[in-house]
């Protein structure tokens, strides 16, 4: 799958908006973290990893339509913008797509160990987005804890 430009619309760039999903997609990963349920652990690192990816979206003025597949527009546009560079992060972000959604849609649950790698992966790829969206717009003050 690549980047489909007809999968997002365009919107007007709201830095306040951004900033809510950040916060929201932080709160998501501080409770992935604390949260002692394997299935529960991984499915809040994903949402943590979707909502991340909806700021960045949002960043550059686009928003996914409402539309079948709009869970891979998002990770196909952070391939896209992120870049070769975090290949392996956005690849695994995709994994865990595609495991969430036999998570969600058929019988399928996580280790321990997988929980707890989707949330250092959550982690990690929150922190790069984060810093990515800060470093194309330094006039934004964006949302810290």
């Amino acid at each position: 799958m690549t980047w489909d430009p007809n999968a997002v619309q365009k919107q007007a760039v709201n830095f306040a908006q951004v900033n809510k999903i950040l916060e929201k997609a932080y709160r998501n990963l501080r409770s992935a973290i604390e949260v002692d349920n394997p299935d529960s652990k991984f499915t809040l690192a994903y949402e943590t990893m979707l909502q991340t990816s909806l700021a960045l979206m949002l960043s550059y003025g686009f928003r996914p339509r409402q539309q079948l597949g709009h869970h891979r527009t998002l990770v196909e546009f952070a391939k896209k913008v992120l870049g070769q560079k975090f290949f392996n992060l956005t690849a695994n972000y995709d994994k865990m797509r595609r495991k969430r959604n036999k998570l969600v849609y058929d019988i399928d649950s996580v280790s321990k160990t997988e929980a707890l790698e989707a949330t250092k992966i959550a982690n990690k790829y929150f922190e790069i987005v984060e810093n990515k969206i800060q470093f194309d717009n330094p006039q934004q003050k964006l949302w810290k804890p």
